[in-house]
């Protein structure tokens, strides 16, 4: 569906007063936000023109040039971080992920608000070396906000029976409490004491 700034912002307004009350605001999320650079800078530029929030949810994989163009609209970062092992990035997503840990020192050398988001999918990509892995970028950037860790759910399995796709991860089941408190144990006694379960 095509839109406008201007509709988008229209949408937006509505909310001016629930964001002055929770400190809210915009949030540019995906798909990759940053694979609409065009949109996504005009709409981050109109919201803070009007002193509302801009945050910008992205995976890390897009040009430091568009980075460098959204970073003085974007309050706080949303990134995500899949996989440690670059190879293990790879077989997961496709690509490396050497652009997009490029990407995130970039914006916090910048010094840029970051939350580190890290999706967690038991026997996929909870293993102690990714888990390691989390751990040094927090000792590396000790000013991150904050590292969320999300972690798995199968919710969203009978979407793919609905709309007759195949299901990649089929008889991968809901991460438990138990799975949980051990990734957080694992990232705490590493030293990652910001790790929390959302």
């Amino acid at each position: 569906m095509e839109t406008s700034v201007e509709a988008v912002m229209m949408e937006v307004r509505k909310d001016i007063p629930f964001y002055n009350k929770s400190g809210g605001g915009l949030t540019l999320t995906g798909g990759e936000p940053m694979l609409q650079l065009d949109f996504a800078l005009e709409l981050l530029k109109a919201a803070k023109a009007e002193g509302i929030h801009t945050c910008l949810e992205t995976c890390g994989w897009a040009s430091r040039r568009g980075f460098e163009t959204v970073l003085p609209f974007v309050d706080l970062f949303m990134f995500d971080f899949k996989a440690a092992d670059p190879e293990t990035h790879r077989q997961l997503t496709g690509t490396s992920n050497e652009l997009i840990l490029a990407n995130l020192d970039y914006l916090y050398q910048a010094g840029a608000d970051i939350l580190l988001r890290c999706p967690l999918i038991p026997e996929v990509n909870d293993s102690a070396e990714h888990l390691a892995g989390i751990a040094a970028l927090d000792r590396k950037y000790p000013n991150l906000l904050g590292i969320d860790l999300l972690p798995y759910h199968n919710i969203g399995n009978s979407k793919y029976e609905r709309y007759g796709l195949v299901n990649p991860l089929p008889g991968l089941g809901t991460a438990g409490e138990t799975v949980k408190q051990a990734w957080v144990g694992a990232l705490h006694d590493r030293g990652c004491v910001k790790a929390r379960m959302t």
